[in-house]
């Protein structure tokens, strides 16, 4: 990846993303994760709970290969054309210069609250996981690396993939 900026990526607006978020899973799947989260906060910890939902987002990856990209430009044409195709939403890249690390804004991933986790956080396990392993796919792609849910409201995760400096 050669292009290195540290603009912001574009927010979405919150309520438009968290609606198009919601409005994005259809409803004969809501019931079905709904009772798959509840069901594995039930026999897991957090910490298994989010290592399984990474693994998922791997696996994920792994059914939606990327081809090399030389630029980051392609690179978040290809992702957002694989998330268009599984209407999981959108995302935009940008580097950090400072925190030498690359933010990754997702919007609009599906969004099913589900027993204690009501804004649909436990997405963020399943972003990690899936763009860990596009990542990974690339040319030069440091596997002790992973990426990092930061911050996450409805509709909209931010993650950060990096070394830190």
């Amino acid at each position: 990846m050669t292009e290195a900026h540290a603009a912001e990526p574009h927010q979405a607006e919150p309520l438009t993303a968290a609606y198009l978020a919601r409005r994005g899973v259809a409803p004969q799947w809501r019931l079905f994760v709904r009772g798959l989260v509840e069901t594995l906060d039930e026999h897991l910890d957090s910490a298994g709970r989010a290592a399984l939902l990474r693994a998922i987002g791997r696996r994920m990856a792994d059914a939606m290969p990327l081809p090399h990209c030389d630029t980051l430009k392609a690179l978040e044409s290809h992702i957002n054309d694989a998330l268009g195709a599984a209407e999981w939403g959108y995302c935009q890249l940008a580097v950090d210069v400072e925190a030498r690390r690359l933010l990754v804004t997702h919007a609009a991933a599906p969004a099913i609250g589900a027993g204690e986790d009501a804004d649909g956080g436990w997405i963020g396990a399943v972003l990690e996981g899936l763009y860990g392993g596009w990542l990974s796919q690339q040319p030069g792609a440091d596997a002790d690396l992973a990426p990092s849910v930061f911050v996450y409201a409805p509709g909209e995760a931010k993650l950060g993939y990096g070394r830190a400096a």
